[in-house]
């Protein structure tokens, strides 16, 4: 398999529902069958094309077998997706957000990573487009912004999943650090957890924010070291130098591949936790098992979280159109999404919720776990379910991210 080592770290998350809902292929006649027209916009050029844009193409390609298509209100269809590089800016995200409303036509986007998908925002709102994002902030939504909506798992929920089990197997960790980049994706990761920290007893004694684009990395590590917390949340970029540099606490992070342990070395990944979905580890779905070894057999891609949360959630578009009778009306699709029904999923039933936090029910509740690297195995340790972890975040937060 190909080792994604270490960009992914940059862009965790960030395609949530770019694989599964974005499946074509007709059925036997193919006439019968319409095309829903489906943008997806994430970054495909570049080094971010290399590790995320072609791999999120090869993993479409197979889950266009997992829904070829669908019914809603007696009619076939399948989607067209339309795939378009935000370059994981601003600008690309104005770009293509104009692009699939004003030429393409399109109803539904995705915008991968906040930085597009907030540059986007204002133009999807206007039209009244749908926006999946992932990976962002949650100021991005609200009841202001009733067109946004995060299908992936979101920082708070998760955030405080991994806090609880710290503070309750590790009570002797009590100094945390933390490292993410300078910019929205690193803030909408970091700053839950800053927030958070206080409500478990811990204490923040070092938030670092390095530059986008920063690639010596033993500056910061030499200033981590010498503060030299019980835990550090960072990625496997930050981590690799502060081993070299002797550091012996413990490690959090959200994503994981295998790659990243031999980037760092698998005897300094011992004990490391990861806090969001993987696709890796003996607790993985039976369908993701199937769903990865295709892409590898295929392609030879590596499993990528991104990935495994779009398989994860490849029925929702087609259920929530179900329940809403329409493919094009998105005010009945949200009168769907905001109502709590519950959908299938490859993790069971999952609802929208978030309105004790963002004021709207526009995140997917998402079961929590924490997994940490055992000698060379991905063990679950620590799980909770979507409500008591949706539960402790509202306890935890309150009403801090309300406008």
């Amino acid at each position: 398999m190909k080792k994604w080592v270490s960009i992914t770290a940059i862009v965790v998350l960030c395609l949530a529902l770019v694989v599964g809902v974005a499946c074509g292929g007709g059925g036997e006649d193919e006439e019968e069958v319409q095309g829903i027209k489906y943008g997806v916009a994430l970054p495909m050029s570049g080094i971010f094309g290399a590790a995320v844009g072609l791999p999120a193409v090869h993993a479409s390609e197979v889950g266009r077998e997992l829904l070829p298509e669908f019914t809603v209100a007696g009619q076939r269809y399948r989607f067209d997706t339309i795939f378009e590089d935000n370059m994981f800016t601003g600008a690309g995200g104005v770009a293509t957000a104009t692009k699939f409303i004003y030429e393409d036509g399109v109803k539904i986007m995705t915008q991968a990573g906040p930085d597009p998908a907030g540059a986007a925002q204002t133009i999807c709102e206007e039209a009244g487009v749908l926006m999946l994002s992932a990976a962002s902030p949650p100021e991005l939504f609200g009841p202001d912004k009733p067109h946004t909506i995060q299908t992936s798992p979101n920082y708070l929920t998760d955030t405080v999943v991994v806090l609880k089990y710290i503070a309750e197997t590790y009570p002797e960790v009590k100094k945390i650090a933390t490292a993410f980049s300078d910019d929205a994706l690193g803030h909408s990761v970091g700053d839950p957890i800053i927030d958070a920290a206080p409500y478990f007893g811990l204490d923040v004694v070092s938030a670092e924010w390095p530059p986008v684009g920063v690639t010596e990395y033993y500056p910061l590590a030499t200033k981590l070291v010498h503060i030299n917390p019980d835990i550090i949340f960072t990625d496997p970029l930050i981590l690799k130098p502060m081993r070299e540099l002797g550091y012996e606490g413990k490690n959090a992070y959200t994503n994981w591949t295998e790659g990243w342990a031999e980037f760092v070395g698998w005897d300094n990944y011992q004990g490391v936790m990861i806090y969001q979905p993987n696709p890796y580890g003996e607790d993985m779905p039976p369908e993701a098992i199937d769903y990865f070894a295709e892409i590898d057999r295929r392609f030879g891609d590596e499993p990528s979280q991104s990935s495994y949360l779009s398989g994860v959630m490849h029925s929702l578009l087609p259920q929530i159109m179900q329940r809403a009778g329409t493919v094009d009306d998105v005010d009945k699709m949200l009168e769907v999404i905001h109502s709590e029904e519950y959908f299938d999923t490859w993790l069971g039933p999952m609802r929208f919720g978030g309105e004790e936090l963002i004021g709207i029910n526009n995140w997917m509740l998402w079961p929590g776990a924490v997994h940490e690297i055992r000698d060379h195995d991905y063990v679950l340790v620590y799980e909770m379910t979507a409500e008591e972890a949706y539960d402790l975040a509202c306890e935890v937060y309150g009403d801090l991210y309300l406008k």
